[in-house]
């Protein structure tokens, strides 16, 4: 049976989530010098930022305080992938990898967080995020 306090959880292990993405994402912008994959990953950091906003709102709304730090998950996970990056001779690929590890997590929470009980309107929300997330897999499994 859900309950306000588990999807308030929900709702903040997506956020981080999502603050993790989009750090990854401007990292992976920043360290390609193929400008479709630079335009790619900043449209995707972009779009992960009016996601977490969307997810503090709802926090909020809820009674309940957005998280505010990444996870610690989400730091070693930045320096691995930046090390991968670096070190493998694809590193285009190991771009593209990484971000369809990101998007994999994301897309887990987002399944989470639509188990919960939401308003239709903010389910409405989140599955058009969900979607960009879907297109967005969908470019990066084209390029690999």
């Amino acid at each position: 049976m859900p309950t306000l306090d588990k999807t308030i959880a929900q709702l903040n292990h997506l956020l981080l989530t999502c603050h993790d993405a989009s750090l990854s994402y401007r990292r992976l912008a920043g360290s390609t010098s193929k400008s479709e994959q630079q335009r790619l990953f900043a449209e995707r950091e972009q779009q992960c930022l009016v996601l977490m906003d969307c997810l503090r709102n709802q926090i909020v709304t809820y009674g309940g305080r957005p998280t505010q730090h990444p996870s610690l998950f989400g730091v070693l996970r930045h320096a691995w992938n930046s090390l991968s990056a670096s070190l493998l001779p694809e590193r285009g690929r190991a771009r593209l990898r990484a971000a369809l590890h990101t998007e994999k997590q994301i897309r887990h929470g987002f399944e989470q967080v639509l188990a919960e009980q939401l308003s239709p309107q903010f389910r409405q929300q989140l599955q058009e995020h969900s979607s960009c997330s879907v297109e967005f897999e969908r470019v990066i499994r084209t390029q690999l």
